[in-house]
Order: structure tokens, then C-alpha cells, then sequence
């Protein structure tokens, strides 16, 4: 083991924790081992003490940090960024689904690269990660600040970069970039290498017109349903996302990936933590 380079996994949680046994599952799901996985809650509230204690107990290379108050987006990253003591830092967004091999592969391509930056393509999954039938999105090879922009961001969960490098600078990070740290990155002088041969599935993010609507609709769904603690879930796994189809388009997101991938999804839908 320690003839292999160190990953530092980073999740960053700042409300909710709907989706932390993603995040679980993701990280014992990797074929990489020589990990860490460093938690920050950063909700004020210690959501997740208990609900990781047996995670933690059982799994050494798991460390949560929790915040007391909330700290703003910079001031998070850069805790995140000195917690880790790893070569690398990769971040898993607790929303977002990791493929058995992702660490192993992105790995190995920045080794050969000597890349300090990459990405991993993405399509886009439902809370079982299960694919959408909303076309599937990957990034280009050659990401640059030419060609990227706030309209086709890349999601957090695809990244991976290694951590001594003295160009990252958080307290230049500005809060109107809100959660796009490809944006930071590149503008602090990072060269990004894409990859395409290695998928990540995201969920969506939501339009504040198109959240609105869904929120309206959970409300008056748990108006009608005040017993069914689990009717909000249902709204979004069978109005939100079908509400999100691009008009006409009804493309299936197997044609963009690969059978590995399918494959992978399928363990994970099964695992047991």
C-alpha cells in the first residue's frame, strides 16, 4: 500500500444530508485503497456525527469534521484543502455517483500525464442512480477558459488535482462563483486535462424557476399527504426529473457509455454498507 500515491476524498456538506449513504457507498465502492475520506459539515449543526459514527468505527481512513458555524464557500474549501494529507484531492459531492473504478483510472491518467488537473465525463442519474433520459453530457478533452463557460460548468464530483501546488490561493475565490470551482482553478493558472473514458453520474441541477415549481409541488403534495413522510421523495423521482426531458428528446443515456459503466452502476444499486 504505501508504494501507492495517497488520494484525499473531500465532501464538503453545507444543508441537508438526504444523500450522505451516496457519498458512503462511493468511497467503500473503490477499487483505489490508499485513501482518506475527510467530511466537513458545514451546517452549523452536526448533522452527521451520529449518523457516521458507525462508518467511521469501522473504516479508519474516514475523518469528519464538523464546523461549528458555517463557514462561506472559501473559507470551507481551503479547511478541506489543509485537512487533506493526501497527494491528490479528489471532491465527492454527496449527490453525485462515482464509478467502481473512477480513483483508479483518473489516477493512473495523471500519473502518465503529470497532469496537475482533471475531469471525468458525466451523465446524468436519478436518486437510485439510475440513468436520465435527459442526453448525457461530457466535457471536452482540452478544457480551457476558452472554450468553458458558467452555461457548462464541471461538476465538482469529476475532479481530482493534486495538492501541492502553490498557484491555489482560496482567499482569492469569489463568492459570486458560487459552487464552480473548475472556474477558480483555471483562472488561478491550473491546466485542466480532461478524460473521457471515465464517467461520474450527476444529478441535475435545478433552474430556480424549474426548483420552484417542484418545491410548490412538494408542498402541496405534503399538504394532501400529511402522514406519507416519504412523498417528497416520490414528487422528485417521478415529476421533477421527467419535467427536465429536453422537449422532443427522448435519448437513451446508455448509447453515450460504455458497458463498463452499466456494469458498475449495477454493483452499486446492490451494494450493502
Amino acid at each position: 500500500m504505501k508504494n501507492y500515491r495517497k488520494i484525499s476524498v473531500v465532501s464538503i456538506l453545507n444543508k441537508g444530508m438526504r444523500f450522505y449513504m451516496t457519498a458512503v457507498k462511493c468511497f467503500e465502492y473503490q477499487t483505489y485503497q490508499n485513501t482518506e475520506w475527510v467530511i466537513i459539515d458545514n451546517t452549523g449543526k452536526n448533522m452527521l456525527s451520529e449518523k457516521m459514527e458507525k462508518y467511521i468505527s469501522q473504516d479508519e481512513r474516514i475523518r469528519l469534521i464538523a464546523n461549528d458555524d458555517v463557514l462561506s464557500r472559501q473559507d470551507v474549501l481551503k479547511q478541506a484543502f489543509e485537512a487533506a494529507t493526501g497527494e491528490f484531492v479528489a471532491f465527492l459531492e454527496p449527490d453525485d455517483f462515482w464509478v467502481r473504478d473512477k480513483l483508479t483510472r483518473q489516477l493512473g491518467f495523471m500519473s502518465r500525464y503529470k497532469a496537475p488537473l482533471s475531469h471525468t465525463s458525466y451523465a446524468f442519474a436519478d436518486d437510485k442512480c439510475n440513468l436520465l433520459p435527459i442526453g448525457c453530457y461530457h466535457v471536452d478533452k482540452e478544457l480551457n477558459l476558452i472554450n468553458y463557460d458558467l452555461k457548462n460548468p464541471v461538476a465538482n464530483s469529476t475532479l481530482m488535482l493534486v495538492k501541492d501546488n502553490s498557484a491555489i490561493n482560496f482567499s482569492n475565490y469569489e463568492e459570486t462563483e458560487q459552487t464552480d470551482l473548475m472556474t477558480f482553478l483555471l483562472k488561478s493558472g491550473i491546466v485542466s486535462s480532461g478524460m473521457t473514458d471515465v464517467m461520474t453520474l450527476c444529478r441535475p441541477v435545478f433552474e430556480k424557476q424549474m426548483q420552484q415549481k417542484i418545491e410548490d409541488l412538494i408542498k402541496k403534495v405534503l399538504q394532501d399527504n400529511p402522514k406519507d413522510t416519504n412523498i417528497a421523495f416520490k414528487v422528485l423521482e417521478h415529476h421533477a426529473y421527467s419535467a427536465l426531458n429536453v422537449d422532443g428528446l427522448k435519448l437513451d443515456p446508455t448509447i453515450c457509455i460504455g458497458y463498463d459503466v452499466l456494469e458498475s452502476l449495477t454493483r452499486l444499486k446492490k451494494l450493502k454498507i
